[in-house]
């Protein structure tokens, strides 16, 4: 338990404790777009970074509160392990299936340029898009830092699922590799809500928030 905040950290506690931010997944609205980003491990030795995996949706408010029609954000599921590169594409792609979601973001950085088309053999149903860093892992996630300070995302499940997530999020403050282990929990939460809050060639906001067909998606 963190008693203060990590100087120099993006996430804050008490963005964890405002209100509406831990929810029930029954209580999550429909959503109309859902992904399952993937932060994969460059190697698979014993020493090797872990593969990440965070599932995120998105929901456009039917009626307004406070004024305010932003879409909101709600983290489904987060988790990390040592995976070889099939057995995470499988993983995947078994996340895709599981949660209903439109499609696996994938960080191709590091020589994982092959990985979409391991996705593709390993199930060829499950479509992928492809992302490459450009910028460094802090200049990335303080935007979606920002969601949070917001008070625009929230955490759907038992706290225990998000618990290594929000520890990264509270203790990560950019600084060299040599110095801090790569946080693969937040980068890959960090993908799945830019694609879907911050990335302009994703598709926006439905033009009909009540379509049938995202009724029931949690």
């Amino acid at each position: 338990v963190l008693l203060e905040d990590v100087e120099g950290a993006l996430w804050k506690q008490w963005m964890f404790e405002v209100e509406g931010f831990r929810i029930a997944r029954t209580a999550v609205p429909p959503l109309d777009r859902l992904v399952v980003a993937v932060d994969p491990a460059v190697t698979t030795t014993d020493t090797a970074d872990l593969t990440a995996f965070t599932v995120a949706g998105r929901s456009y408010p039917l009626e307004q509160m406070y004024g305010d029609r932003r879409p909101r954000g709600y983290v489904l599921h987060a988790e990390q392990d040592r995976h070889t590169p099939t057995a995470a594409m499988r993983r995947a792609a078994a996340l895709y299936h599981e949660h209903q979601a439109d499609c696996v973001v994938i960080e191709a950085n590091n020589g994982g340029d092959y990985l979409p088309a391991l996705l593709t053999e390993v199930d060829p149903t499950v479509p992928c898009r492809v992302v490459h860093a450009t910028r460094g892992k802090r200049a990335r996630a303080a935007p979606v830092a920002m969601l949070y300070e917001q008070s625009r995302i929230s955490h759907a499940g038992p706290p225990r699922t998000f618990a290594v997530l929000e520890e990264q999020m509270t203790t990560y403050v950019g600084a060299s590799e040599a110095e801090e282990k790569s946080p693969d929990l937040l980068d890959s939460c960090v993908w799945a809500l830019t694609d879907l809050f911050l990335d302009a060639s994703v598709p926006g906001p439905p033009s009909q928030p009540t379509d049938g067909r995202l009724t029931g998606r949690r």
